[in-house]
C-alpha cells in the first residue's frame, strides 16, 4: 500500500509541475522543459528569434519531484550561429520534495544566437547524479 501511495504522490507533483511548466500566464515566443528521474524543468524565452544578440526575458523553473536528499539544479545552454556554445551557471533548488525554483534572466552579446536549451540536474552534494537536456523549437 505504501509503494502504491509513494508512486501516486510522485504521479501527482510530476503532473502538477507539468501543467505549470506547460500553461505560462502568457504564451513564451520559445518554450522547451525536460524531465529526468528526481527532477524536471522549464525554459521559456520572450523577446528573441535565432539570429538575435540577445535574450531580454528568460525563466528558468526547476522542480524537485523526489524526497531523497539531493538537491536540483537548472541551467540555460546557448548555441551561437558561428559555432561554439555558453554553458551558464547552474540554478539550484536546495529546498527539498515538492518545491520549486524560478529564475528570470537575461542573455546579452555581441554574437547571433542560433538556439538555446536547459539542463536540470539532480546532485548529491556536487556530484551530478542524472541530467536531461531540452533545446527550444525556433522554426
Amino acid at each position: 500500500m505504501k509503494k502504491k501511495m509513494k508512486f501516486g504522490l510522485l504521479a501527482t507533483s510530476s503532473l502538477f509541475f507539468l501543467g505549470m511548466a506547460t500553461v505560462p500566464a502568457q504564451a513564451a515566443d520559445h518554450y522547451a522543459s525536460c524531465f529526468t528521474t528526481g527532477a524536471s524543468g522549464s525554459v521559456a524565452i520572450n523577446g528573441w528569434s535565432a539570429g538575435g544578440k540577445n535574450m531580454p526575458d528568460v525563466v528558468l523553473k526547476v522542480y524537485d519531484e523526489l524526497p531523497d536528499s539531493r538537491h536540483v539544479r537548472i541551467r540555460l545552454v546557448v548555441s551561437y550561429m558561428a559555432g561554439g556554445m555558453t554553458y551558464f551557471p547552474w540554478h539550484a533548488n536546495y529546498d527539498g520534495y515538492g518545491t520549486y525554483k524560478e529564475t528570470d534572466t537575461s542573455v546579452s552579446g555581441s554574437a547571433q544566437i542560433g538556439n538555446a536549451a536547459i539542463q536540470v540536474a539532480r546532485y548529491d552534494g556536487n556530484v551530478q547524479v542524472n541530467y536531461c537536456t531540452a533545446w527550444v523549437y525556433t522554426s
